[in-house]
């Protein structure tokens, strides 16, 4: 009897480990997928952009890493766009803060047209950034006095 129950835990054993062995190797990356999806719609401006007040039109991408059924917990989005600011309103953020010259940044888009960023100069501004991203890390936003070009992700 002790032979046999030490036979089927054994064989049990066998099965589990090629079981667990299958399931590790059936995805034939464990690299995630990159999800990005393009909207030109307002929720950006609405969570996350207070201080400015008139824009023409917003296109944005909402990226993540999608990792199946290996995710653990909730997904942290990155967003990344651009605002097109009217001209009354690109005015007035110009005058309202304090814009320092900066490098390009490097501009990474999956969707949103790279070609319509412009050459610059560029422009950042510590207080903007305070005044419209408490709740997410800033990678950067840029101003070239007419449209803001942001990529920030949620904490």
């Amino acid at each position: 009897m002790k032979k046999r129950l030490q036979k089927w835990i054994l064989i049990l054993g066998v099965a589990s480990s090629c079981l667990f062995a299958t399931a590790c190797g059936s995805n034939k990356s464990n690299q995630p997928e990159l999800v990005s999806t393009l909207f030109n719609n307002s929720w950006i401006m609405e969570n996350y952009m207070a201080a400015v007040q008139d824009y023409d039109h917003a296109i944005y991408e909402q990226v993540y890493f999608d990792w199946g059924s290996r995710s653990i917990g909730p997904t942290e989005y990155r967003f990344r766009g651009i605002v097109y600011l009217t001209d009354e309103e690109a005015e007035r953020l110009w005058n309202d803060y304090e814009w320092d010259e900066t490098d390009a940044p490097q501009f990474e888009f999956e969707k949103v047209d790279i070609n319509a960023l412009g050459e610059g100069p560029w422009y950042s501004c510590p207080q903007f950034n305070k005044d419209n991203y408490s709740t997410v890390n800033v990678n950067y936003t840029v101003f070239d006095g007419k449209k803001l070009v942001f990529d920030i992700n949620q904490i």
